[in-house]
């Protein structure tokens, strides 16, 4: 079939000055051109196209736009079915560089600019298909001049049409033909990195990743050229990150020199297969796995016979797939790029520090042990990132450290990690450590009594770091696990668990000193403590009177003025409530004690008071002895600790230290009533100023301790009788209403031996205090507070048991002068019921 077209009538209509003439015979023309049966012959199309290529050519500069959009698509109609000759190339390619070659933009139309690139993808296209690219050498200063132009261009879709027909350009291209162009047409695509469509971005990356193959890698091209991409890693889009892989694939596969730069192309295939996008992961890893094999291709003689003696890991970690052989030996021969790793993991960036973690990770999986030789050098840095500000980053370092601990030889570490414990005592180094040491399989006896007096000794187990103290008490538990694995004797056990209960008991009471209550570190020290109960087979009682001695001797510096938030301060607070008051150390305690009262500052003092005065309620449970020596313990406490702070002294620390020397001692004789009643007389002298003081807590604990004043003579019981009967009328209603109590409370013991006027005597001396106590608290029996009425009431029942005529007598003399008669005698009425039932009883 002919392709006949009245090329004359054409060439005039193209040449006529109505625009509308021109478009409408270039859209025909392309029509025409698009309809041709493929029966017609490439010959007779080139023939016509050779009578019309100037004048269309020519359009191309044509002033109104429609007509270079359709002259454009009409060459390319024609480009379609020409054969690929390099008379029609180079004068195609001579006008797209007049018109998008230059300097400045000659094109104004993104649309047309578009369709310029698209003909040069095609004739690309075109002539690769037919193998005679080789016709494109003799203009490759043009091309590349217009992919510049077209990568560097505003308009996004151009500048995607640029990349995908450079990437076709580099497929087909011969390297020694095209090498004078890479660099520029490289830096070009560099500025499309930061672009911010995401998939401009991946066609730039994917432009480079195919210029790279041509680029000459004796420079410092190719270096740049991966120092600009890498930054993409990080990037927000997974298919990007993806893209980076792929380049980094095509690099390990394709380059010619890749050999030179495996440790900087490795970053971009193994940051991907620690992605957190699945779609980049499924993606990349059996590409990845191809390089492992070529690599293995390569190297086969070398790696065939590491395969022999390459066994499992038994320390594997769960869930990640172990690399093949050749995708190891190719990072293990780039560990060179681990000082720059390393480096940023310190980098300022978030997003630099969490990338170089991922990368270290992939690294020390692909390398296992040969990654030991590197350990001293990343120890270091890892340590650090394990306290990141960033919780994902500080994630990241410990899976890490993980990783490290069960990949690195255990042997050949251990040494350098004691070391760095040693010479860093901070929380980082601690975090790492117990990371690789809990994820090993190592750990013999010495390595743990190694441990254990590092971590007991004070710039470790003295920290007042919260995060520091958690880990400190994990390590120990780690230390625990591993002491059933270990070869030692029962007392090498022993001295390793004294340690353990050492460090466990000071990080647990500077943690409670610092909260004031049982945190998340103390629960957690609590359980090591049951854990070493179970070991020793004996009671945490048992265990406290046995080793928590050893740990006063740890308190030390008490004798300086230091203040309440001092760390020996804080440490003794925290024991005292851990360890309670018992037998075995209370000498040693209360020496400790002395010291802080004599040198340390008011607020200090206060606070290991109150501490005292909390655990002396439970003395009955922790001091488990003899009566008689639990009396003499409780004697000397007194004497030593308490009776000293009694006295009044001027200025607001006496009145405080006055004010916890009462509740202390009320709390002793709550905790040891029988102890109590031996001791408390005592002190019989200093109380009746102290229910006297100005302070109202010093007055409460001192009626409330008056309760527990037994077994004393109506010599020595009258003036804290009569004190405490005073105290009814306190301004506080809350002494007054314990004094009502403690009156009906009060027992003397009487004389069995004397004259008779003497034993008399003391019985008048008492009636005359019950007779007077019974009138005031009938007095108060009408009073319009309801907890006072009710504690007036309960002491008059006492009373009233104990001396019946007395309160007949004051109930008759109460009655004659009561506002509320009725009350009074209901109330009198319900005692003698009550009493007739226990006559019953009793009978």
């Amino acid at each position: 079939m002919s392709f006949d077209l009245d090329t004359n009538q054409i060439c005039s209509d193209l040449e006529s000055s109505d625009h509308r003439k021109r478009g409408s015979t270039l859209l025909k023309l392309r029509e025409i051109c698009e309809h041709t049966p493929d029966a017609v012959g490439t010959d007779a199309i080139a023939a016509e196209f050779d009578e019309l290529y100037l004048h269309l050519l020519k359009c191309y500069g044509d002033r109104y736009e429609n007509v270079r959009d359709r002259a454009v698509l009409a060459v390319s109609a024609f480009l379609k079915r020409l054969p690929p000759l390099d008379f029609h190339l180079l004068n195609v390619v001579s006008t797209l560089a007049e018109r998008m070659g230059q300097t400045e933009t000659v094109e104004p139309s993104e649309e047309i600019r578009l369709l310029y690139i698209e003909q040069l993808h095609l004739m690309l296209r075109k002539y690769a298909l037919m193998g005679n690219v080789g016709v494109f050498r003799e203009c490759y200063p043009q091309v590349v001049k217009v992919l510049i132009k077209a990568i560097k261009d505003a308009y996004a879709a151009v500048q995607r049409e640029g990349c995908a027909t450079l990437v076709q350009l580099c497929r087909v291209a011969d390297t020694a033909e095209l090498r004078p162009f890479t660099e520029s047409l490289a830096v070009a695509l560099y500025g499309m990195l930061n672009h911010r469509h995401s998939a401009a971005r991946i066609a730039a990356i994917e432009a480079i990743g195919r210029v790279s193959l041509h680029l000459d890698a004796s420079g410092e091209g190719m270096r740049r050229l991966l120092a600009e991409v890498s930054p993409l890693l990080m990037d927000s889009m997974p298919l990007v990150r993806r893209e980076c892989g792929l380049m980094g694939v095509l690099m390990l596969l394709e380059l010619p020199d890749r050999y030179s730069y495996f440790e900087r192309i490795l970053p971009l295939v193994l940051c991907c297969l620690k992605d957190d996008s699945p779609e980049v992961l499924s993606h990349i890893r059996p590409l990845w796995e191809k390089c492992g094999v070529q690599y293995y291709e390569e190297n086969e003689a070398e790696l065939s016979q590491q395969e022999i003696g390459d066994l499992p890991v038994e320390n594997y970690p769960a869930g990640v797939q172990r690399p093949t052989i050749g995708c190891r030996g190719l990072v293990q021969r780039s560990l060179r790029l681990l000082q720059l790793i390393t480096r940023e993991t310190s980098d300022w960036k978030d997003n630099v520090r969490l990338h170089s973690l991922k990368l270290l990770y992939q690294f020390i999986l692909h390398a296992e042990a040969s990654m030991t030789a590197k350990f001293f050098e990343i120890y270091p840095h890892v340590s650090h990132a394990c306290c990141d500000s960033e919780p994902i980053i500080a994630a990241e370092a410990k899976k890490v450290a993980d990783l490290m601990g069960r990949l690195l030889s255990y042997d050949a570490w251990i040494d350098h990690g004691f070391d760095g414990l040693e010479r860093n005592a901070r929380e980082s180094f601690l975090k790492c450590f117990y990371y690789m040491f809990t994820a090993s399989l190592g750990g013999t006896y010495e390595h743990l009594q190694r441990l254990g007096k590092l971590l007991r000794c004070t710039d470790y187990s003295h920290t007042l770091k919260p995060g520091f103290q958690l880990y400190i008490l994990k390590t120990l538990d780690t230390i625990l696990d591993k002491s059933s694995k270990v070869t030692a004797s029962m007392e090498e056990l022993k001295d390793l668990y004294l340690n353990i209960y050492v460090t466990a008991m000071k990080v647990m009471a500077l943690s409670y000193a610092l909260h004031n209550e049982d945190t998340e570190d103390v629960q957690r020290g609590q359980m090591i403590l049951k854990r070493l109960v179970q070991l020793q087979e004996t009671s945490l009682a048992n265990l406290h009177e046995s080793w928590f001695g050893i740990v006063l001797l740890d308190v030390d510096n008490l004798d300086a003025a230091l203040d309440e938030n001092a760390e020996p301060v804080l440490l003794l607070y925290g024991l005292i409530h851990l360890g309670k008051i018992r037998s075995t150390y209370l000498p040693q305690l209360i020496e400790k004690i002395k010291l802080v009262f004599q040198h340390c500052c008011d607020t200090a003092q206060v606070r290991i008071f109150s501490i005292l005065s909390i655990e002396a309620l439970s003395w009955s449970e922790t001091v488990t002895v003899e009566r008689e020596q639990s009396t003499q313990l409780l004697s000397n406490f007194i004497t030593q600790v308490v009776e000293p702070h009694l006295p009044w002294r001027a200025g607001a620390h006496g009145e405080a230290m006055r004010s916890m020397a009462m509740a202390t001692l009320c709390a002793v004789a709550q905790g040891a009533k029988e102890e109590a009643r031996e001791v408390l007389p005592a002190l019989a002298n200093h109380m009746p100023s102290l229910l006297e003081d100005r302070n109202v807590t010093t007055r409460h604990y001192a009626i409330k301790a008056m309760c527990y004043f037994q077994g004393m003579s109506v010599e020595a019981i009258k003036p804290l009788a009569y004190a405490i009967m005073q105290r009814m009328d306190d301004p506080s209603a809350g002494i007054r209403v314990i004094a009502a109590t403690a009156v009906g409370k009060l027992r003397p013991v009487f004389k069995t031996e004397g004259t008779k006027e003497e034993l008399e005597y003391e019985h008048e001396v008492w009636e005359a205090f019950i007779k007077r106590a019974l009138d005031i608290l009938l007095l108060y029996h009408e009073s319009p507070e309801k907890e006072m009425q009710a504690a007036a009431q309960r002491s008059l029942i006492e009373l009233a048991k104990l001396h019946p005529a007395a309160w007949e007598e004051s109930y008759q003399r109460a009655l004659g002068m009561a506002r509320r008669k009725d009350e009074l005698v209901e109330f009198y009425a319900q005692m003698k019921i009550n009493d007739a039932q226990v006559e019953t009883e009793t009978n």
